[in-house]
């Protein structure tokens, strides 16, 4: 017994050793970087190409670091000070590889990244709302209470509806007032949003500026007869609502759940249990929310599409297409998904902001013509083409 307690202490000892001294807060990191070659020049290229390397070595580790307690509290803006700072959150480096391929440098890197000073920068502010670039959130709920007739709910907002704005809020959400988006809508355009029109709820959100717009249905019924032989009434309440992305419609989560609640007024405990439901639900929206945005932002491309008009040529396309694919960093591939009457709509994966790709382009001079960014949202961007006179 005597050797087990010494062998106890010791590996407490060592484990302790080992925080005080750091050797438990470093995180090992695999990370590629990429720089133009311009004029031939090769040594600043590398320079470059080793800087960003070092950012998204950062970036990977701010990846492995998140929790979902720093994903959902109300922090402040750290992105730009983060991977400003990669001196600051790297040890040390090395270069597996480096080469030249063309008018590219890549140099791939293993780097030590402090995990101490980064998970405290971290815990400080927050991060990935500032990543996904502080979307806002509408929420637009149809709801019926049993014992309640003739109530379609649009015009005011129902339980469903404010507790999973509460939510949101409480998540660090930035939340669309949804009484001045049920003012200056139709009956027809909300009743078919929250009857699930992914296209209605996109068109939706663009128009007051939500980049999310939750939609969806409650209801609650009786369940039948009396509880035990009391009063009390058994009121169930069903909700379904899905996340649709305002800028592509796209369905990033569906969700729905039930509860039941017991209660001597229908109303009251109709209201009750669509409450007790909505809490759930809104738990599983802001998971598969934040998920989405997190995959998207760490260490992985996202799905960016480039809407192009006006072009007189397709040797024009041509030229934006070989620029996105060969010098434009972060690009990692190119599709093609239509061309007509001059408009063509490209996908690209990029792991990056849209922002960026309309700044590259904005200030590229092709020849012939340049491209004018008329519109961007995190998912699409819209380029119009102008001629050179």
């Amino acid at each position: 017994m005597k050797t087990l307690y010494i062998g106890a202490c010791f590996l407490i000892l060592l484990l302790f050793f080992c925080q005080s001294t750091g050797m438990a807060q470093s995180e090992f990191v695999i990370a590629e970087g990429i720089a133009a070659v311009i004029s031939g020049n090769t040594v600043v290229a590398r320079d470059k190409a080793i800087d960003d390397a070092l950012r998204k070595a950062v970036e990977q580790a701010v990846g492995t670091l998140i929790s979902s307690d720093t994903m959902t509290e109300k922090y402040r803006v750290i992105h730009d000070k983060v991977l400003a700072q990669t001196t600051g959150y790297v040890r040390k480096y090395k270069i597996l590889s480096e080469k030249a391929e063309g008018k590219i440098y890549r140099v791939k890197i293993q780097a030590e990244v402090g995990r101490a000073n980064l998970m405290n920068d971290l815990r400080a502010l927050g991060l990935l709302h500032v990543l996904a670039e502080k979307p806002k959130i509408m929420v637009l709920m149809e709801e019926k209470v049993a014992g309640l007739f003739g109530t379609s709910a649009w015009e005011n907002i129902g339980q469903a509806e404010s507790t999973l704005m509460e939510k949101f809020l409480a998540a660090g959400f930035n939340v669309v007032d949804s009484q001045t988006v049920k003012a200056n809508i139709t009956r027809d355009q909300a009743l078919r949003m929250m009857g699930g029109d992914s296209n209605a709820a996109a068109a939706a959100g663009l128009q007051f500026g939500a980049q999310v717009v939750v939609i969806g249905r409650a209801l609650s019924k009786n369940a039948g007869g009396k509880v035990m032989g009391t009063q009390l009434q058994s009121l169930q309440a069903v909700i379904q609502a899905r996340a649709v992305r305002s800028d592509d419609a796209r369905v990033i989560s569906s969700r729905s759940e039930q509860d039941s609640k017991a209660h001597i007024d229908e109303a009251r405990g109709g209201v009750m249990a669509i409450k007790s439901a909505s809490i759930r639900l809104a738990d599983a929206l802001i998971k598969d929310i934040l998920a989405k945005w997190k995959s998207e932002t760490y260490g992985r491309t996202r799905q960016i599409a480039v809407v192009i008009t006006g072009l007189v040529s397709y040797r024009h396309l041509t030229a934006v297409k070989k620029f996105l694919e060969r010098e434009m960093q972060g690009v990692k591939a190119v599709h093609q998904r239509s061309y007509l009457s001059g408009s063509a709509e490209l996908m690209l994966d990029y792991g990056g902001k849209s922002s960026n790709i309309a700044d590259e382009l904005a200030n590229r001079k092709f020849t012939g013509f340049r491209l004018e960014p008329v519109n961007v949202t995190p998912h699409r961007l819209d380029v119009k083409v102008v001629l050179d006179k």
